[in-house]
C-alpha cells in the first residue's frame, strides 16, 4: 500500500475529526485608558482615574511560544502529541531557510487540522483555532503567532458552538461553521474585529466542511454531501458541481480562476480529470485527465503568479507515483514523489511537501514491523531540482517519529 494510498483512505476522516472540534466565545468590548495625567488643581471634584487594562485571556489546554519579531517565509504545519489525556496538537513554524529553528508555536486541545492555510491569517501572524470557552461551548481563538497574546473572536453569546476558521485573502474577515440545536449547520462570516456578523446559509440537518474563500474574497467554497458548492457574499448566488471532488481544488485572482478535480465512473473503475473553470457549474477545459482504471491524480494548486499549476499522479498497477508541473500551454515537467500536502512558497519558486516512507517499530514476540509514516518536510525547486529535508520530527528510542497531519492541505507557507 503506498503512502499516497494512506492519505487518500485518510482524508475524510481527518476532515471530520477537524471540523468536529469546537470554538471559542467573544470577550466584552476593551475599554480606553487615560492617555494623559492632568496637573492637580483646587477643584473639589475628584480627580480621573485610569480603567485598569482587560486582563490576559487564559484558555485551558492552550500555550504559546511566540516567534517575537521574525521576518522571512515560513512553514508551517501541525502534529499531534503523543500521550494519554485529551486530543493535543500543535502547531509548527519552520523557517524555509533554516529548519533548525523550527519551534512548536501553539499546543491547544484537539486534532491536527486539514485545509492549513485558511487557518493562518494571510500574514502569517495570527492562528485561528478552535477552543472551548469554559462552559464546553466551542468558539474561535485568535492567537498571535507574534506576541503569544489570546482573544476571542467576537461574535455572539449563543450554546451554538463555532468551527472551522478560515481568513480571506485580506485578513479582514473570518468565515466559520455553526453547528446549531438538532444538528444544524450553517456558514457564517464576521469581521475579524468582531463586527458585522451575518448567517450566509439557513441551517441544514447535514455536516458542512469549510474549504476556502476565492481568490477575490467575494464568495466562500465548502462542501456539504456529495460535491463542492460555492456561495457568493453579494447576492447569495449558490454554484453547486456534484463530480468536483470535494475540496480538491484551488482558487487564483485571474481568469479562469478555478482548478480542480473531478471524478466519473469508468469500466468499473474511475477516471479523474483536472478542469479549469470560472465557478463549479460553470463551462470546462479539461487540462489533464486518466485514461484507464487504475490511475490517478488530484491535489492541483496554482502556482503563484504563473500560468502554471502542480498535481499528484499515481499508478496503482506500476507503483509509480509522480508530481506533475504544467502550464496551461500543456508543457510538463514531472519528478519521483511519494508523499502529500504539496504546497508552493509564496513567491512560487519551490514546493514544500510531505514525504512518505516505512519506518520500523518492534511487533510482537520481539519481531520488526513496518508502519507508513509522514514525518519529514521537504523542499524541492519548481524545476524538480534540489530537494532537500527540510524538517524531520525526531522519534522517542523505539517508537515511530509522530506524523504530521495526514490530511487535505497539511502544510500552509506564510512571508511575515
Amino acid at each position: 500500500m503506498s503512502v499516497r494510498a494512506l492519505i487518500a483512505g485518510t482524508v475524510i476522516a481527518g476532515a471530520v475529526l477537524a471540523s468536529i472540534v469546537a470554538i471559542a466565545l467573544s470577550p466584552g468590548q476593551p475599554t480606553e485608558t487615560a492617555s494623559a495625567t492632568q496637573k492637580p488643581t483646587a477643584s473639589t471634584s475628584p480627580s480621573p482615574t485610569s480603567t485598569p487594562a482587560p486582563a490576559p485571556v487564559v484558555v485551558q489546554g492552550v500555550k504559546v511560544d511566540p516567534l517575537g519579531d521574525v521576518r522571512g517565509e515560513y512553514v508551517f504545519a501541525t502534529r499531534d502529541v503523543p500521550g494519554d489525556g485529551p486530543p493535543t496538537s500543535e502547531l509548527w513554524a519552520i523557517p524555509l531557510s533554516d529548519g533548525t529553528r523550527a519551534q512548536a508555536v501553539v499546543r491547544y486541545r484537539g486534532h491536527t487540522m486539514p485545509w492549513l492555510a485558511g487557518k493562518i491569517s494571510p500574514d502569517g501572524r495570527r492562528f485561528a483555532v478552535p477552543a472551548d470557552r469554559g462552559d464546553g461551548v466551542t468558539r474561535i481563538l485568535i492567537v498571535s503567532l507574534i506576541d503569544g497574546a489570546l482573544a476571542w473572536l467576537k461574535t455572539d453569546d449563543t450554546k451554538d458552538s463555532d468551527t472551522q476558521p478560515v481568513w480571506d485573502p485580506s485578513g479582514k474577515q473570518i468565515a466559520f461553521v455553526r453547528a446549531g440545536a438538532a444538528n444544524q449547520w450553517s456558514l457564517w462570516a464576521v469581521s475579524a474585529d468582531g463586527s458585522a456578523l451575518r448567517r450566509i446559509t439557513d441551517p441544514v440537518a447535514l455536516p458542512m466542511y469549510l474549504h476556502t474563500w476565492t481568490a477575490d474574497g467575494g464568495a466562500i467554497a465548502f462542501y456539504q454531501g456529495i460535491g463542492y458548492d460555492v456561495i457568493s457574499l453579494a447576492n447569495g448566488a449558490r454554484s453547486h458541481a456534484s463530480d468536483l471532488i470535494s475540496a480538491d481544488a484551488s482558487w487564483r485572482a485571474a481568469s479562469p480562476a478555478l482548478l480542480a478535480t473531478v471524478s466519473t465512473s469508468i469500466n468499473f473503475g474511475s477516471r479523474y480529470q483536472v478542469v479549469l473553470a470560472a465557478a463549479p457549474d460553470g463551462p470546462r477545459t479539461v487540462i489533464a485527465e486518466t485514461a484507464a482504471p487504475g490511475l490517478s491524480l488530484g491535489g492541483p494548486r496554482w502556482r503563484p503568479g504563473r500560468d502554471e499549476f502542480l498535481y499528484s499522479f499515481g499508478d496503482a498497477a506500476t507503483s509509480t507515483h509522480e508530481l506533475r508541473v504544467r502550464s496551461l500551454s500543456g508543457a510538463e515537467r514531472r519528478f519521483a514523489f511519494d508523499g502529500g500536502s504539496p504546497a508552493w512558497t509564496t513567491d512560487g519558486s519551490a514546493i514544500v511537501y510531505l514525504r512518505g516512507e516505512t519506518a520500523p517499530f518492534p511487533g510482537e514476540g520481539g519481531s520488526t514491523q513496518q508502519a507508513l509514516v509522514l514525518a519529514e518536510i521537504r523542499v524541492i525547486g519548481a524545476d524538480g531540482g534540489g530537494d532537500r529535508t527540510l524538517y524531520r520530527t525526531p522519534a522517542p528510542a523505539g517508537a515511530l517519529p509522530p506524523n504530521w497531519c495526514v490530511c487535505n492541505d497539511a502544510l500552509a507557507v506564510r512571508k511575515l
